[in-house]
């Protein structure tokens, strides 16, 4: 299966102005050096330095390499500076060229979705927008692979760059390229940095000394092809989605601490035309507001008030997922859960709003073989109805084993579905097949990748 290449700018905002080119060059190189790498891993190319051949490094990147590096808590493999609570709300700006990318495009607003779904203290919007807290440019190059940089100073890399012969593949792939530099840009390792011949077949050490590849906890220090969206190099079939230790590293980095920001703290105004992006927030006690609608409502009414209205939480608050919809000829308002809405002709933007999050994806989507060695790490997927599937083992199934069948006979679920949660397990020397809950697997000898399963 092919591998695609994408290309990693090492950098942050140019520095100074008008400095000497050479001297700062001297200064860059120097600093780089000083920080770890290897001098002949260095390159002055039309008139800037690289490493790695295609890191770019500017002066201020440069020094900051020098800083010592923060306590704490640290993707898989996250770099020295990070994003800072100052930063709220990242909009993403396409140029018109990028527009013009019907799966570029698309793969924008899927990326944004990707992140808002996670509850993070940080949202972003597609731009134009409002009360942007920082900004990001999207914009085309050639080729098909992507670049971007580190944040610095606590804001994101302010621009990526999305090869144009990325539109003749779909648009979860390009999902998952733009999902991808949007990581690097809040400051995101490659997650096989020690070894880009993982995902991409060949490479070695991007290196981290200095630049910073540390280590965040609870997920894993190997890499594995498919094991996360921000593997160095992806394949012509990804889903565009998360994995399951990539939702840790987010929420490691950037989680509110509580899961969820307040819901009182986006302005739903401000993602309009963003249709069907989703946002998870969280509502306390209940009190008033003015709310215009009924299941569809005016995007400039309370969201908390018409979560209770629709029946999404009690009044004692709860976790309601926002879900941007277009502008409605009318709204009708009725009383529902002790809430009264009021009516309104035209608006040109509207939500609805339930108390579930967004679906799981199915388990069908994963891959469990790529998630060999990462023992402990668990993924939550949901399984449609069971009508077959090859299974091997008891309670201890092979990682290549279909594990919506694998759960039936589990009994974790049942014949017509659910959720699950799939943990990765060291591989066996032998697997014992058994009939259980209308499921017959199969034995086999030793494999070297196993996962089990639970509710």
């Amino acid at each position: 299966m092919r591998s695609l290449s994408m290309a990693l700018l090492v950098g942050v905002s140019i520095a100074g102005c008008g400095g000497d080119p050479e001297v700062e060059n001297r200064e860059i190189i120097s600093n780089l050096i000083e920080a770890g790498f290897p001098a002949n891993d260095i390159q002055v190319f039309d008139g800037s330095v690289y490493v790695g051949r295609d890191a770019h490094v500017t002066l201020e990147a440069s020094r900051e390499l020098l800083q010592p590096l923060e306590e704490g808590s640290a993707e898989q493999y996250r770099t020295t500076n990070q994003v800072g609570t100052g930063v709220t709300k990242i909009c993403v700006n396409p140029t018109a060229a990028f527009n013009s990318y019907s799966n570029l495009s698309q793969g924008l607003d899927l990326a944004i979705a990707n992140y808002n779904e996670q509850g993070l203290r940080l949202t972003f919007a597609r731009g134009p927008a409002t009360g942007c807290t920082a900004n990001i440019s999207a914009e085309t190059t050639t080729g098909t692979g992507g670049q971007a940089g580190f944040p610095s100073n606590g804001l994101p890399y302010g621009v990526f760059y999305i090869g144009t012969g990325l539109d003749s593949y779909s648009a979860d792939v390009n999902e998952h390229v733009i999902t991808h530099e949007l990581g690097h840009a809040i400051g995101f390792r490659h997650s096989d940095y020690y070894n880009r011949s993982i995902s991409c077949g060949i490479g070695g050490d991007e290196g981290d000394a200095g630049v910073g590849a540390i280590h965040i906890p609870n997920t894993p220090t190997t890499a594995t092809v498919g094991g996360s969206i921000m593997n160095s190099c992806f394949r012509s079939t990804e889903t565009g989605e998360w994995t399951g230790s990539d939702i840790t590293a987010l929420a490691a980095l950037y989680s509110t601490g509580g899961g969820v920001q307040s819901c009182s703290n986006y302005n739903i105004l401000s993602y309009r035309g963003q249709n069907g992006t989703q946002i998870r927030c969280g509502c306390d006690a209940v009190g008033g507001g003015a709310v215009w609608g009924t299941d569809l409502y005016t995007d400039d009414s309370s969201v908390c008030v018409a979560a209770v209205h629709a029946g999404a939480i009690g009044t004692a608050g709860g976790t309601v997922v926002v879900t941007i919809q277009p502008g409605q000829s009318s709204y009708a308002g009725t009383t529902r859960n002790g809430v009264t809405t009021y009516s309104y002709g035209a608006w040109a933007g509207s939500f609805s709003v339930s108390g579930t999050t967004p679906p799981l994806n199915t388990c069908s989507s994963y891959s469990f073989t790529s998630y060999r060695g990462q023992n402990g790490t668990s993924i939550r997927c949901s399984c449609g109805p069971v009508s077959g599937g090859t299974v091997w083992g008891t309670d201890l199934y092979t990682d290549d084993s279909n594990a919506c069948a694998a759960a039936v006979h589990a009994g974790v679920i049942p014949a017509s579905g659910g959720n699950v949660s799939v943990t990765i397990q060291p591989g066996q020397s032998s697997y014992t097949g058994t009939t259980r809950n209308g499921i017959t697997t199969l034995s086999y000898g030793a494999w070297p990748g196993s996962f089990s399963l639970s509710p």
